[in-house]
């Protein structure tokens, strides 16, 4: 019987011609990650030929589409349609740690009791840009894919920083800090906002560029302000959530990002709480869309040491806050200022 020996894994695997590669290798239990359950309508299931390959069976047509879309050269194929004659050697190309486990990851809810109080807390969004033409360009399972890993990180992110995840917008999420008693809950927001960058550009940006050959941006705005914060859903679905006009303020100084050309924003009522905690890049005015008058937003770049380093890969040197006071209802227009 035609064998496979599969790469990283150095295992060998029994494969009859009616058997897929993808088949075989969960039978024997290497953990080839198939998203769309092995139907070729996503890529996870890609592997590179690096013996044999004319021991693998001609491209099936949905396997053939997919191929074009995704510009695969002759030698990558997906596991899932390709069946093989005659011993072959192939290495998995979507394989690491995570991978391995997100399939099992579970999460579990916290219930805090809350039915509904006024709170003074930090609420952060974060949003992927550009969002539609990143979903047009890659098939729909590897989106989801994507966005699980993505997710997986900017949970993190939240939860190493003591915030709690209100609700997710379907390519970003709302986290909230402050619910709980907490030293600081506009520095808890600004570190994860840092963190989410840093791990977007250490970890989601090279993934993506790698399988598909595209960018993965994202922004991120946050708010210090009063709210009302509460439980909403039921059972396991049961979250914490905060309503108020300080959650549209947060929102909007996330999507004020893309005007700015920035990836970090804040309020002035967030960096006055911390101010000297972090460090500033270049500060605007802005008109909201849906708010009166004009708001001063501030650009993170890094959290401020002891020693006042800013910390590491939080962003370009030399940039420093220069003072702007929010302008009247009806002015028009935005300024940008960097320190000279």
């Amino acid at each position: 019987m035609p064998r496979i020996f599969l790469l990283p894994d150095q295992r060998y695997v029994e494969a009859s011609d009616l058997e897929t590669v993808l088949s075989a290798s969960l039978r024997v239990g290497i953990p080839i990650t198939n998203e769309c359950r092995g139907n070729a309508r996503c890529s996870t299931c890609r592997v590179l030929v690096l013996n044999g390959l004319g021991y693998c069976s001609p491209r099936s047509e949905k396997e053939r589409a997919l191929a074009e879309q995704l510009h695969f050269s002759d030698r990558v194929r997906l596991a899932c349609q390709t069946t093989i004659t005659g011993n072959v050697t192939m290495r998995r190309l979507i394989l690491d740690a995570e991978d391995a486990g997100l399939t099992d990851q579970r999460k579990q809810a916290t219930a805090h009791g809350l039915v509904g109080e006024e709170r003074q807390i930090a609420i952060l969004f974060v949003d992927v840009r550009n969002s539609t033409s990143f979903a047009e360009s890659v098939p729909p399972f590897d989106v989801i894919h994507i966005l699980r890993r993505f997710y997986h990180h900017m949970d993190k992110a939240v939860m190493d920083n003591g915030g709690h995840i209100a609700c997710y917008t379907g390519d970003g999420l709302m986290a909230l800090f402050g619910i709980e008693s907490s030293e600081c809950a506009p520095l808890q927001a600004v570190r994860t906002g840092l963190d989410m960058l840093h791990s977007v550009k250490r970890n989601i940006q090279p993934y993506v560029k790698r399988l598909f050959q595209c960018p993965f941006r994202i922004g991120v705005g946050a708010h210090f302000g009063e709210a009302v914060v509460g439980m909403v859903g039921g059972g396991l679905q049961e979250r914490v959530t905060a309503l108020g006009d300080a959650v549209n303020i947060a929102s909007r100084i996330e999507r004020a990002n893309k005007q700015a050309r920035t990836e970090f924003l804040v309020s002035e009522a967030l960096l006055r709480e911390i101010k000297g905690q972090v460090r500033v890049g270049k500060s605007l005015s802005v008109k909201l869309p849906g708010k009166t008058g004009k708001y001063a937003l501030h650009e993170v770049v890094g959290i401020r040491t002891a020693h006042g380093k800013q910390r590491a890969g939080a962003g370009p040197p030399g940039l420093t806050r220069t003072s702007l006071a929010t302008a009247p209802a009806g002015a028009s227009g935005s300024r940008f200022r960097h320190a000279g």
